[in-house]
C-alpha cells in the first residue's frame, strides 16, 4: 500500500489521540500563575497623560501581579546617536506609585527589541527605514542598534520592579500588514539577544513568544511530521518550538476569535478546550526542559469589535487555561475593559479564576 501524505497525516492525529487518551487528568490544580496584562500608551490612546491615568486606572481597577510594558526602540533612540527613556520610565513610575498603597504589588514585563507588542509589530524609528528584512538584520548588527539593546537591560536590570524579560514580540513568525515588508528576526540575531540578555543580567528570565496551531494535533505534526503539515497546507501553527528552544520561557499568544481562526461554526468555548489541550502539550515540553510556560496574550476582547466572543467566553477560557501548568498569564484587551464595564468585569473574574 503506498503511503500517501494524507495517510501520513491521518496516522499522525491517530497516533496523537493515543497519546492523549494516555494522559491522566491532574490529581490536583497546579500552583496559580502570575496574572496580569499587556499595556503601552498606544493602545488607547497616543497622549501621554492620557496614557498615565489609563495604566493607574488599569492597575487600581485590577491589581495585577504582573503588567507587560514596552521598550520600543522607535521611541527609546530617536536618532541614532540618542537614547530617550522617558517613555519606559514614565510607565514604571505609574507602577511604583501604585504598589505604595496596592495590597498585591505589581511587577512587570518588559519588552524589547525591534519588534514589540501593537500594531504595527515593527517599532523601527525613522532614521532605520526601510522597514523590512534584509536591511532590518543589517540595523540590528549595527552599533546603534546594540547600544539601544544593551543599555535598555542596564538600565532596568536592577529594578525592584523587574519581573522578567521578553526578547522581541513573535519574532520568527510572518505577520503581515501594509506598513511593513518581511520583517521576521532572524535566527542569528536573536540567539544574540537571547544571549546578551542573559550575559547582561543573569537574574532575570528571558521570555519568547510566538503562536500556535488551532488544536493540539496541528502542534503535534509540526513537531513530529512538518512536511506532512507543509502538504495539507493547514493553518500556520507559528514556531513555539523554536521559541522554546531559544528561550528560559516559551510565550504563547492564544486567540480563539479573529477572522483566520479556522473552524469558527463552532463555539470559543470548544475552541479554548482545544487551546488548553495545546497549553497542556507545551506545559509537558518546557518543563522537560526546566523551562516555564507562559500565556502572553490571552484573547479578552473581541477581535477589531467583531461580534462572536463575548465576556462568557474570556471566563470560560480562563477556567480551561486555569487546569494546566504554566507560570505566567497576560490578557489582551485593555482598551475594550476601559471602554466597557462588561468586560472590565469579566477580566477581573477571569483574573481571579487564574489566581485561585
Amino acid at each position: 500500500m503506498r503511503v500517501t501524505p494524507a495517510l501520513k497525516a491521518l496516522l499522525c492525529l491517530l497516533a496523537a489521540a493515543l497519546l492523549l487518551g494516555s494522559e491522566t487528568w491532574p490529581k490536583e490544580e497546579p500552583p496559580a500563575p502570575l496574572v496580569g496584562f499587556s499595556y503601552s500608551p498606544g493602545i488607547v490612546s497616543s497622549a501621554d497623560n492620557e496614557g498615565a491615568a489609563e495604566l493607574a486606572n488599569l492597575l487600581a481597577a485590577t491589581e495585577p501581579d504582573l503588567v507587560r510594558l514596552p521598550v520600543y526602540w522607535e521611541l527609546v533612540q530617536p536618532t541614532p546617536n540618542s537614547l530617550d527613556f522617558s517613555s519606559v520610565d514614565e510607565l514604571l513610575e505609574i507602577v511604583d506609585a501604585h504598589n505604595t498603597f496596592a495590597d498585591r504589588p505589581t511587577r512587570v514585563v518588559l519588552t524589547l527589541g525591534a519588534r514589540n507588542f501593537l500594531y504595527p509589530e515593527l517599532h523601527q524609528p525613522a532614521w532605520a527605514d526601510p522597514r523590512e528584512q534584509p536591511h532590518l538584520n543589517d540595523v540590528q548588527a549595527g552599533s546603534p542598534y546594540r547600544t539601544y539593546f544593551d543599555e535598555s537591560v542596564l538600565r532596568y536590570r536592577s529594578s525592584p520592579l523587574l519581573y522578567a524579560w521578553q526578547v522581541e514580540n513573535e519574532p520568527l513568525d510572518n505577520i503581515v500588514n501594509e506598513v511593513t515588508g518581511a520583517d521576521q528576526i532572524t535566527l542569528t540575531q536573536l540567539s544574540w539577544e537571547v544571549a546578551e540578555v542573559h550575559e547582561l543580567d543573569p537574574a532575570h528570565k528571558v521570555g519568547v513568544t510566538t503562536f500556535d496551531g488551532w488544536n493540539v494535533y496541528i502542534d503535534l505534526l509540526q513537531i513530529y511530521a512538518p512536511l506532512v503539515l507543509a502538504g495539507l497546507g493547514a493553518y500556520p501553527s507559528g514556531h513555539p518550538e523554536q521559541a522554546l528552544a531559544m528561550g528560559d520561557a516559551l510565550g504563547l499568544d492564544l486567540y480563539i476569535d479573529q477572522p483566520s481562526t479556522p473552524y469558527r461554526f463552532t463555539s470559543p468555548d470548544l475552541r479554548s478546550v482545544w487551546k488548553q489541550q495545546a497549553v497542556g502539550l507545551w506545559a509537558d515540553r518546557a518543563r522537560a526542559q526546566g523551562k516555564d510556560l507562559w500565556l502572553t496574550e490571552v484573547q479578552a476582547q473581541p477581535w477589531s469589535g467583531r461580534a462572536g466572543f463575548e465576556p462568557a467566553n474570556l471566563v470560560a477560557s480562563a477556567v480551561d487555561y486555569r487546569q494546566e501548568p504554566v507560570q505566567v498569564v497576560l490578557l489582551w484587551g485593555v482598551e475594550t475593559w476601559l471602554r466597557d464595564p462588561a468586560w472590565m468585569a469579566a477580566a477581573n473574574h477571569a483574573m481571579t479564576i487564574l489566581r485561585t
